[in-house]
């Protein structure tokens, strides 16, 4: 599953042309830090406490629109 999610957040950043990093098992956005765990993903924000989310409950519109907020997710 992190592997099928972590496809699909790649694949949304370079559609709507936000700037990312990929280092291992993390992607680096110019407003957030996400990491692949085995279980869950882990979401860190500037300014923000740091998220814990396992895959099966991730929304993932939601968290698009936390890691790149210039889209509008309808």
């Amino acid at each position: 599953m992190m592997s099928k999610i972590r496809s699909r957040i790649i694949q949304f950043l370079q559609l709507s042309q936000c700037r990312f990093d990929v280092d291992g098992q993390k992607i680096h956005t110019c407003n957030a830090c996400l990491t692949f765990l085995e279980q869950a993903l882990l979401i860190e924000r500037p300014g923000k406490p740091s998220r814990l989310m396992p895959y099966d409950k991730l929304n993932l519109d939601r968290l698009l629109f936390l890691i790149n907020p210039a889209i509008r997710v309808h």
